[in-house]
């Protein structure tokens, strides 16, 4: 298991103890989750390095520099939506004012089944069409192809 994945074993062990009483191989789920946020990591790295300008002028100190800069940038970013959840209570959701009972109802009903979904312990025909629109709503691409709730997984199976 790679930094990644214990990492994330640490968080939900602490935050999310539930979650992992469900899993039926957490030791798997932890090891194929830490290698699928260092691929994630990587990809998003390199395209931002793809895509940031040169600096004209630039030393290699600074040059080396913005670059780790740019991958603490999508290292921080892939744990938030992967790695580092809410707890399983999720008590900053039932207490944000602005949130009626139903859309907290909805986050939690969401959050749920996506992690039903990541445990392979329910599979994206097991929804209905309605159900996989909201299960797909505010989620990360990431989180999509990892739940096999991407367009093009659902066109495969006839779901979309």
């Amino acid at each position: 298991m790679n930094r990644y994945g214990r990492l994330a074993q640490r968080h939900w062990q602490a935050l999310r103890p539930a979650r992992i009483a469900e899993l039926d191989d957490a030791g798997a789920f932890f090891d194929e989750l830490g290698t699928d946020v260092q691929e994630e990591v990587r990809s998003r790295w390199t395209s931002a390095r793809v895509s940031a300008p040169s600096v004209a002028g630039e030393s290699y100190p600074q040059r080396v520099a913005r670059l780790q800069q740019l991958r603490h940038e999508a290292e921080n970013e892939v744990l938030r939506e992967l790695v580092l959840l809410p707890a399983d209570e999720n008590a900053d959701l039932a207490d944000d004012p602005a949130l009626t009972d139903t859309q907290v109802a909805e986050e939690r009903w969401r959050e749920q089944h996506l992690h039903e979904l990541l445990a392979g312990r329910s599979k994206p025909q097991d929804f209905s069409a309605p159900e996989r629109v909201r299960l797909r709503a505010g989620a990360s691409p990431r989180l999509l192809e990892l739940t096999g709730l991407t367009d093009e997984a659902l066109g495969r199976q006839g779901l979309l």
